[in-house]
């Protein structure tokens, strides 16, 4: 056969690019490596301190220990009528923290879990038609190199 239904594979290092060097980019940020071993803190480390004791920071998303932007809760339960008691978990280096925080930092955390899973979701619409538009070209391809029959259906 002449034609190929579908073109050859590339590797993952052969896609005709210029190879990432963070140390080049902007946009990367090099973290410090978080020491070895499961830690979980129960502090409010750098973050502010509310009059009540609760934690108020700025973003529980972000990870206290790597600076990470994908902090996100493993478990919570209401600690009062204004504040829950959550602890997160980084996926970048694998901290956790627990704490006590006002509801106002957790209704941010929840505004940024939902922009996050919207993200995600709009990634996975537009991976998910990249998907189906390349299977879609092979099967033309193959309806007209003739190469499917009624028994493959």
């Amino acid at each position: 056969m002449g034609n190929e239904l579908k073109p050859p594979a590339l590797a993952v290092d052969d896609n005709g690019e210029a190879a990432m060097h963070s140390e080049n980019d902007p946009d990367i940020r090099q973290r410090p490596q978080p020491p070895s071993g499961d830690q979980t803190h129960l502090v409010c480390g750098d973050q502010l301190k509310a009059a009540d004791g609760t934690c108020a920071p700025e973003a529980l998303h972000i990870c206290f220990h790597c600076g990470g932007e994908l902090a996100y809760p493993l478990d919570w339960s209401e600690e009062g009528p204004r504040n829950w008691r959550i602890l997160l978990r980084c996926p970048e280096c694998e901290s956790r923290r627990e704490g006590v925080f006002e509801q106002t930092a957790v209704e941010r955390l929840d505004d940024e879990l939902d922009r996050g899973s919207s993200a995600l979701l709009g990634d996975l619409r537009r991976m998910t038609h990249a998907n189906m538009s390349e299977e879609i070209e092979f099967f033309i391809r193959a309806l007209d190199a003739d190469v499917i029959t009624p028994s493959d259906f």
